[in-house]
This record gives C-alpha cells, sequence and structure tokens, in this order.
C-alpha cells in the first residue's frame, strides 16, 4: 500500500474509532511498526493526529476521557506482570506512596485485590482511590490539589502539603523513559515533576515499575537519576545489556 494510502487509511480508522493503539495499526496496514510511526510523525506534522503513550487519536480529539482510555490500555500484560512483582515487595502497616502513572494504577488494582492489612496509600492519581471502595484493610489518602485532566492527576500546593503529612516505607512511580546514561524523565509538566520529587524525598525505598520497551529513550524532563533509586521492575523483555547496565549501577532489578 501506498504512503499516501496509508495515511489516508489511518485517519479512517481513527474516525471511526477516535482512538487506536500502534500496533493494532501494524496489524491492520500489515507494516513494520517503523513504518507505522513515519506515517504518524507526518500526520502529526500536518496536525491531523497525536501520538499518546503508545496510542493515536484524532488532533481535533479534546476528550480527556478518550486520551487516558489509551494510555490505561497500552502494554497492559506487561504491567499487569510487572505490578503482580510489585506486590512482593510490600509489607503490612506499609505507608505507600503511588504516583499517578498508569503502570502504577495497575499495580494499586493488585493491591485493591489483596489481601494486605493496615496499608496507607498516598496518590496524586484521582483514578486509585476508587478501586479500594470495597477493601477495609487499606486507607487511601488522596493528595487532591490542582486537577491535571489529561495525566488522571492531582498537583500544585495543595498536593504538596498533603505529601509533607506523611512519612513513606516506599514510593511505587513510572517514568515515561530511561535513557542510556540512566537518566530517568518524563513529560515536562512542572507541577507533577515537583510532585513526584516530594514523594521521593518523603519515601526511604524508591521503586521504579517501567516496562521494557522504555529504555534507551529520551523524555521531556529528567526527574531522576537511576543512582537515586533502589530498585527496577520491569518484564522480560529487557534485553541482557540493559540487565548488565543496571546491575553495574548497583540498582537492584527485578523481572516480571
Amino acid at each position: 500500500m501506498l504512503k499516501i494510502n496509508r495515511k489516508e487509511k489511518i485517519l479512517e480508522i481513527l474516525n471511526n474509532k477516535k482512538d487506536t493503539r500502534i500496533n493494532n495499526l501494524c496489524n491492520i496496514l500489515n507494516v513494520s511498526i517503523a513504518t507505522i510511526h513515519r506515517d504518524l510523525d507526518e500526520l502529526e506534522r500536518e496536525g491531523r493526529i497525536k501520538k499518546v503513550f503508545g496510542g493515536v487519536i484524532l488532533n481535533n480529539t479534546d476528550d480527556f476521557e478518550i486520551i487516558n482510555k489509551v494510555r490505561l490500555n497500552t502494554n497492559v500484560d506487561l504491567k499487569k506482570r510487572i505490578s503482580a512483582k510489585a506486590l512482593e515487595l510490600v509489607k503490612n502497616g506499609d505507608c505507600l506512596f503511588i504516583d499517578n502513572s498508569t503502570t502504577c494504577y495497575y499495580f494499586a488494582k493488585a493491591l485493591s485485590e489483596s489481601e494486605f492489612k493496615n496499608l496507607v496509600i498516598v496518590t496524586n492519581s484521582y483514578l486509585i482511590p476508587g478501586l479500594f471502595i470495597k477493601n477495609e484493610n487499606i486507607q487511601v489518602v488522596s493528595t487532591g490539589g490542582l486537577l491535571i485532566k489529561d495525566m488522571n492527576s492531582f498537583a500544585g500546593p495543595c498536593a504538596i502539603t498533603a505529601i509533607n503529612e506523611f512519612n513513606g516505607n516506599k514510593f511505587f512511580f513510572s517514568v515515561a523513559a530511561i535513557s542510556i546514561n540512566g537518566d530517568l524523565s518524563d513529560i515536562y509538566d512542572i507541577d507533577l515533576v515537583t510532585v513526584k520529587r516530594e514523594m521521593f524525598k518523603r519515601s526511604k525505598e524508591k521503586i521504579c515499575l517501567v516496562d521494557s520497551s522504555k529504555f534507551n529513550k529520551v523524555g521531556q524532563s529528567k526527574i531522576f537519576n537511576i543512582s537515586q533509586i533502589d530498585k527496577i521492575i520491569t518484564d522480560s523483555n529487557c534485553d541482557k545489556d540493559k540487565r548488565e547496565e543496571i546491575a553495574m549501577s548497583g540498582v537492584r532489578l527485578i523481572l516480571g
């Protein structure tokens, strides 16, 4: 299929479905992921679509529910495997900081279905607290604050004030990218970056939950360096060279 025809087909799919995953486009159009990314990059430069965390939406879509759905539905199996491993690090009586990432959403979901007792969870996600409505053994504290609709989150001074009321045993978080040099980075939003750094400071142990697709990439804003964290939990698709690099940094690597 010619490139111009592929691009029109992509737009047709999005007009019908509003959103789709990049891997789905590869299967439908029977082309490589590199080819799809080139087509999508052109469509994005033309202002016709937006690439969103493993998915794609029409540029005229301002429905935050759709944007967030794309993020939540990306690499779900990997996120669930990582979450299962993260559960093994939790102990009864812990105070946990959990960020607003979609990977941590699946971790929180696993916690909500667990038998842990006397846990306190502090989160800036507006999706996570609702997972615990039927769980009487785990207390959940929402930071509240400025609502950032497209990131499922709260931020701002109110959120920082709430975070500073707690002493965390562990901080579970994710990032958009981990570079070759070991920098952990995310999209640039100064309010969200500040919240993440505050949770980091208030916690004894820092644990990054990240799928293997995030390695050797660079995000918009550096948040931490790998030397500052204690553990990385990723999936078994993480290649041998990256495993060795992480081991040399002194960070414990756990594969899900």
